[in-house]
């Protein structure tokens, strides 16, 4: 199976590239996170995947492997059917030295594939073969434990105020910071948060 996806990388790469919707080169000025990085025009959201956010598990290691793969380096683009995501930025695979970026930080388990714009994602599918794969080998983030798991509330050791463990400011919560609080007994002296 392991052949098969780097036959399959290696494809991504050859069809890629002779494509008239590449373009570049461009050098990557700075790494955002995971998933995102400016290049010399502009900022680019990697299309096709999303990594975990700040606080969640595998964060640090996904936008540590983008910065190492790109960080100073020139990097060729290829646009997807979509060409800007809602914030503006420019959607793109990004490949280099022959390395399909987007593929190789799922396939590895930094990143998953972005479910909700299936139908305008080019390598939608392709990119599910290799994100199947990492779940099965449970590779990156697919070995994570939730740490909100088990909690009735959570709270911040930088704060008095608590949240319920689904709610997007308690996953923003850094785990080093994270309090897991089992009971209604262990609230005191903290206050609910009005968001949720």
């Amino acid at each position: 199976m392991k052949h098969l996806l780097c036959i399959l990388l290696l494809l991504f790469s050859a069809c890629s590239l002779q494509q008239t919707d590449l373009d570049g080169p461009y050098f990557v000025e700075s790494v955002v996170d995971g998933d995102t990085l400016d290049v010399d025009f502009g900022r680019i959201r990697l299309s096709g995947i999303n990594t975990p956010e700040i606080g969640e598990c595998y964060y640090e290691e996904a936008k540590e492997k983008l910065t190492e793969l790109t960080l100073a380096q020139e990097v060729i683009l290829e646009r997807d059917e979509t060409d800007l995501d809602k914030y503006g930025r420019s959607l793109r695979y990004i490949y280099v030295n022959n390395t399909f970026v987007n593929g190789y930080l799922v396939e590895e388990g930094y990143a998953r594939v972005f479910d909700r714009y299936n139908e305008t994602t080019k390598y939608y599918y392709d990119l599910k073969v290799l994100e199947k794969e990492a779940q099965d080998q449970k590779k990156g983030m697919w070995n994570c434990t939730d740490p909100l798991q088990g909690c009735l509330y959570v709270a911040s050791k930088n704060s008095k105020l608590y949240h319920s463990p689904d709610c997007k400011w308690a996953k923003r919560i850094k785990p080093e910071n994270l309090i897991c609080i089992h009971s209604e007994s262990e609230l005191e002296g903290y206050t609910a948060a009005k968001s949720c």
